[in-house]
């Protein structure tokens, strides 16, 4: 009986308001598994699945993340510091906005994005070491059609299996790095085992592992628990590395513990001991360190020679009367008028940009073009040695390397005059200005590598110095030192008194030794003695020399 009226009900249909036949299968078989009091059959149980990945097409609304990695910024740069992030943790960018701001040995240079998207992830903190090809930060952003998502696929949580294999993923994750059984091997360090759930930068990591420092034990500040540089730093100051005997925690107990003073030293010693303070070299500083490490290997030989810059210094003074239209800061209206009357029967006459205006011309492009000069008729120091050390490279154009402070004390760095040959002095000031209020945020061509490198140490005061050679292929750089005005002998007195200083004439016997007021200047050369002779540098000096003591000879030689 009962199974008749189950047949029934499954061969009777329904029909819906429109039209559409539905047959009620499933309400009959409920019936039918009631009155036989019959439970109906439970799904099979199935073992934990893992969670797995799968791809599907995305759709306009599928997101990705990619990384952005940090490109090589040229010049042999492998690492760079982050000075400043311009961007925050989830904010929305466009293609080419500033990321960050950072610093190599060379110069200081804003990155780009090259994605339009939302910042995931910011992957360091101000003065975090970041290596080329390392990522930067991630950006998630819309994926394009046909693109592949990797999208996690979650358990169902209204499954107790699910929830089950839920609980053991979260169980074992604090876990997933170590070994079973929770011992340290042998090949691996208890600092680097503990460490590794702890959120820190790798050049934070470097410090702490320096230091036999646990990074578990150090007081964390950062964004979302994360163990920056200062906090390890802190903690190395407060003598601190050493961790609590009654910590309770396997970070604790396998630990070293710092050595204690010897029991010899004195109260104030040990004292004064916790109270310095360990600063890692990085930026320009770790950067300078290398580059001069390296300048060990070269073989150094150096020239001294004084210069009567009297002459030139009057030059200076006149050319600075007449600097061009086009190249001065400021302008009257009849100076405006009469630009504007060049520019009518030529046009391409152009007033430089407000950055590389002079107030004033200076003695130091003169000096730089009198340099050039000099090269001429010493080409040898127009070429870079070889990376492979064993061939030079000759250049056509006369590239000269000047060194420049950048303020506040931020290193030292040596930007590029490209083609001092085909400049005028007032392109050269024009050039050094916009270089002094860009450093160290050089325009792309003045960031290479000169054939040779002056520098200008006497603006910060001495009379003689000797430069170290850049490790860049360059044979040989100079230092000016402080110009300073002393009395001379006048041409005429000259051969006089130096007979009366031989003892060969009596100072009665001559009427006046005639002498003069005269502007003098140090400066040194040193060069790479594994390929430079020291006649051929000193035939440079002093070619310089003659140039910058009759610099009518600039104008003469017509280039």
């Amino acid at each position: 009986m009962i199974a008749r009226r189950a047949s029934r009900l499954l061969r009777t249909p329904t029909t819906t308001a429109r039209g559409a036949t539905l047959l009620p299968r499933s309400s009959a078989r409920q019936l039918l598994a009631h009155e036989q009091h019959v439970l109906p059959r439970a799904s099979p149980v199935l073992p934990p699945q893992p969670w797995r990945s799968f791809a599907s097409t995305s759709t306009k609304h599928a997101t990705i993340s990619k990384p952005f990695l940090l490109a090589d910024i040229g010049e042999g740069i492998t690492e760079v510091e982050i000075v400043k992030w311009l961007i925050e943790d989830g904010q929305q960018i466009e293609m080419f906005d500033p990321i960050v701001e950072v610093m190599s040995d060379k110069a200081t240079v804003e990155i780009t994005s090259p994605y339009s998207g939302r910042v995931k992830a910011l992957n360091g903190a101000v003065g975090d070491v970041i290596r080329v090809g390392k990522t930067l930060c991630e950006v998630e952003m819309e994926a394009e059609e046909g693109e592949k998502v990797e999208t996690p696929s979650a358990p169902n949580v209204d499954s107790p299996n699910a929830a089950l294999a839920t609980s053991a993923v979260s169980e074992k994750a604090p876990n997933s790095g170590s070994a079973s059984s929770g011992e340290p091997t042998a090949s691996t360090s208890t600092g680097e085992l503990i460490d590794r759930e702890v959120w820190a930068t790798p050049a934070t990591r470097r410090i702490a592992r320096e230091h036999s420092v646990n990074l578990n034990l150090v007081p964390r500040t950062g964004k979302d628990g994360r163990v920056t540089k200062t906090d390890v730093l802190d903690f190395i100051a407060q003598g601190s590395s050493a961790p609590s005997t009654t910590s309770s925690s396997p970070a604790a107990s396998t630990s070293s513990a710092t050595p204690a003073p010897p029991a010899h030293l004195s109260t104030s010693a040990a004292g004064a001991a916790a109270a310095t303070t360990t600063v890692p070299l990085t930026g320009v500083r770790k950067a300078m360190f290398k580059a001069m490490t390296a300048a060990l290997a070269i073989p150094h030989f150096s020239y001294s020679e004084t210069l009567d810059v009297t002459l030139l210094e009057r030059l200076r003074i006149s050319l600075n009367s007449h600097i061009p239209l086009t190249h001065r800061a400021t302008l009257t209206p009849a100076e405006e008028a009469q630009l504007s009357a060049i520019q009518t029967f030529s046009p391409s006459t152009t007033r430089l940009p407000e950055a590389e205006r002079i107030h004033k011309l200076t003695l130091l492009p003169l000096l730089i073009k009198g340099l050039s000069q000099a090269l001429y008729d010493n080409p040898l120091f127009l070429s870079l040695l070889a990376p492979s050390q064993d061939s030079l490279i000759l250049r056509k154009s006369h590239d000269i390397s000047i060194a420049l402070s950048a303020p506040s004390g931020g290193g030292l760095y040596t930007p590029l005059l490209p083609n001092v040959d085909q400049s005028s002095p007032y392109d050269l000031a024009s050039q050094i200005t916009l270089l002094q209020k860009t450093v160290p945020r050089f325009p792309p061509k003045h960031s290479g590598t000169g054939s040779i490198t002056l520098s200008n140490v006497g603006v910060v005061g001495g009379t003689t110095t000797h430069p170290i050679i850049p490790p860049t292929g360059q044979l040989a750089i100079g230092a000016m030192g402080r110009i300073r005005v002393e009395p001379r002998y006048m041409k005429g007195s000259i051969s006089e008194a130096k007979k009366i200083a031989q003892g060969l004439l009596d100072e009665s016997e001559v009427e006046l030794l005639r002498m003069e007021p005269r502007m003098l200047m140090d400066v040194t050369f040193s060069a790479d003695h594994r390929v430079v002779e020291g006649a051929e540098l000193a035939k440079l000096v002093e070619s310089w020399k003659r140039i910058v003591e009759e610099p009518g000879r600039m104008s003469g030689l017509g280039r």
